[in-house]
């Protein structure tokens, strides 16, 4: 136990002072820490807070109590509490104790010096050692206290969030005044979706994630008024209101340029709660078909752009049956019939123009027609009829790979 025996008679001397230095100090807290900063209805709770306070380092003082064995008053650690819950912020509850323990001291010192002595120095020594003490217990006991009781509160509100928005994506019956009040959103306007994720883990994957969101709310210009909803360990959907969609490109440039490891898949802008629910829905078959497309997706996929392959991926047994039936074994995971099946593409989509898939492909003429006569010749592919099956069939190997015959 800390020495602080010859500080009782301090101790006992303050007693008949409390109730001044109580109303001195709510006083003067008003004053310098305004009610609102932190809400006019928490006066009363401060006011009990502080006189709490003021009795117990009178109380420790005159038992010589060590003060690293102190607890917070109960009424003290529920407004800590209460502020937590509002989100006032740690600093204002802690300059508040700071303040509180600089009137203590100075009324404690001022008794001191009443008292002349050799040991006065000592005296004064000693009772300064004892307020670091005391103040270094209490702001700590309470920093804990405080922060727990945010991190509670934050995860209870985040929970509740999260089930008012699983309730207007999912069910008919829903209130939604009363939940465009707690999410702070409103339903009846346009509404655009995106699903972001990252491989990262850890804090990196907080951080990554928390970059992405501003980056995308500068973006789409919604000045931080999205919604934001987890949709997975390392992943979240966000609704942007009111706004005109950012160009994939433009998007992909900012994340490319910001080294972000995370993929956006977007989903098309639609009105009012059917358009909330219909946008959160595409980005997610988005999000699906860019983790089946593996490193070839694109970091930002619009849905728009894959809405068919997208649609047909709940039926895999029937689509892998098609793309097998118009391209064969050109339909496997092997690099090689990867590289002819890219090569068709573009040439299809080219016009069936050797020199113009070449200036796409970066490569010599030949090669294109050598690749095509492998198409052609190896595979048996036509080129030259029914484009459409060949095309939806490629792209459905590109964008649901689950369709390809491996290679063994």
């Amino acid at each position: 136990m800390a020495a602080y025996g010859s500080l009782v008679w301090v101790g006992q001397a303050l007693a008949p002072h409390v109730d001044a230095i109580t109303e001195d100090l709510i006083r003067v807290t008003e004053q310098m820490i305004p009610l609102n900063d932190v809400a006019a209805d928490l006066a009363e709770m401060r006011a009990a807070s502080i006189a709490e306070n003021i009795a117990a380092v009178q109380y420790v003082l005159a038992n010589n109590i060590d003060p690293a064995t102190v607890s917070p008053p109960a009424g003290a650690a529920a407004y800590a509490q209460r502020l937590a819950r509002r989100g006032v912020p740690l600093t204002i509850l802690l300059r508040a104790y700071g303040l509180g323990q600089y009137r203590v001291l100075d009324a404690a010192i001022g008794l001191t010096l009443a008292v002349p002595g050799p040991d006065q120095p000592a005296r004064i020594a000693e009772l300064l050692t004892f307020a670091g003490a005391y103040l270094d217990r209490l702001n700590s006991s309470m920093g804990r206290i405080y922060e727990a009781e945010r991190d509670r509160w934050l995860s209870s509100r985040q929970a509740a969030r999260q089930q008012w928005i699983a309730r207007l994506l999912d069910s008919d019956d829903v209130d939604v005044a009363a939940a465009e009040e707690v999410l702070d959103y409103r339903l009846d306007r346009r509404h655009h979706a995106a699903e972001v994720w990252t491989t990262v883990t850890g804090t990196d994957a907080v951080r990554a994630l928390e970059q992405a969101r501003q980056l995308l709310s500068t973006a789409m210009r919604t000045g931080g008024t999205e919604l934001v909803a987890a949709s997975g360990d390392r992943a979240m959907c966000l609704w942007f209101p009111d706004q005109q969609p950012c160009p994939p490109e433009e998007l992909t440039a900012q994340l490319t340029a910001a080294g972000l490891p995370v993929r956006v898949a977007l989903g098309p802008v639609a009105d009012g709660l059917p358009g909330f629910r219909r946008t959160a829905r595409s980005a997610a078959r988005a999000k699906a078909l860019a983790i089946s497309a593996g490193e070839t997706a694109p970091t930002v996929l619009d849905y728009d752009t894959v809405a068919p392959f997208a649609l047909l991926s709940d039926d895999p047994v029937e689509l892998a049956g098609l793309v097998h039936r118009v391209l064969g074994p050109l339909a496997s995971d092997g690099a090689k019939a990867e590289l002819l099946r890219n090569t068709l593409d573009v040439f299809l989509a080219e016009g069936a123009s050797f020199s113009r898939t070449a200036r796409v492909l970066d490569v010599h003429r030949n090669t294109v027609q050598y690749r095509i006569q492998q198409v052609t010749g190896r595979y048996g592919i036509a080129v030259d009829t029914d484009t459409f099956r060949l095309r939806f069939a490629l792209g459905v190997c590109r964008w649901n790979r689950h369709v390809l015959t491996r290679t063994i």
